[in-house]
């Protein structure tokens, strides 16, 4: 390489140092002035659509019929409730809701009937497969058994949202409140609420906004009375056998069979 091809390199390779070093003095210049150089986004992150991450889910009635969420709705927290299905033929659903309108007039009838063992919980996500294998324990020890229809009683929900209409319940051996009782020691281990105290175990039928238990033991009379009746002329109702327990956490069902 020639001489003078050695020069222009060496003054090129200076201009690039002096450049850099200028850009080095602008920038330290800058930050002591308190003026941060903000560089462009690019282009592809620009044009990124965001998602909402852990939206607030908002009660609204008038989507369910009224009816008023127990608990605020909660990223990981689930609903969770132990009970047992109960299958109801033609003839007992006829006069269930026959009843209710001829004497009452309105009601909402459950598409499903069930007898709990357990308050609707909220569990923690982290808790479920533990809290399954729990109850899956309890149900596959337990003996199978002989619930009978008793009679008719009005409930009302712990805040007075909701008033139910349903059949009392009993159990061969007092298997329901022997159930609810072993429940209760698995969820002390949770500090989750155990069943009620004065528990009586039933299947609610039909339902009605606010507290309206004065007003609908008014009928109770007339609606037991033919209760009475229906169980003479249909004994095979009064009996069923039970021989599962089910539990729903959220959206998924586990379902048991007893011994």
């Amino acid at each position: 390489m020639s001489a003078l091809n050695l020069i222009q390199q060496y003054s090129s390779d200076s201009d690039e140092d002096d450049q850099k070093c200028n850009e080095g003095k602008d920038l330290r210049t800058n930050m002591k002035n308190n003026k941060v150089l903000k560089l462009p986004l690019p282009e592809s992150i620009i044009s990124w659509k965001g998602v909402v991450h852990n939206e607030e889910v908002i009660d609204d009635p008038s989507k369910h019929e009224g009816r008023i969420r127990s608990f605020k709705h909660e990223r990981g927290n689930w609903a969770t409730l132990v009970y047992i299905d109960y299958m109801p033929n033609e003839d007992l659903i006829h006069w269930l809701e026959n009843v209710i309108l001829q004497t009452i007039g309105k009601g909402n009838f459950f598409e499903e009937l069930h007898v709990s063992l357990t308050r609707t919980l909220i569990l923690k996500y982290h808790w479920i497969d533990s809290f399954v294998e729990a109850v899956k324990n309890v149900a596959t020890t337990h003996q199978s058994f002989i619930m009978e229809l008793s009679d008719i009683k009005v409930y009302c929900n712990e805040d007075k949202s909701r008033t139910f209409m349903g059949v009392t319940v009993d159990s061969a051996n007092n298997s329901l409140k022997v159930l609810s009782q072993i429940l209760d020691k698995q969820l002390i281990a949770y500090r989750l609420p155990t069943f009620y105290e004065d528990a009586s175990h039933h299947l609610s039928f039909c339902w009605f906004l606010g507290n309206q238990i004065e007003t609908l033991e008014t009928f109770l009379p007339i609606i037991k009375k033919s209760f009475y009746e229906f169980l003479i002329n249909c004994p095979e109702q009064r009996f069923s056998h039970i021989s599962k327990v089910n539990c729903k956490i959220g959206n998924k069902l586990y379902s048991w069979n007893l011994k």
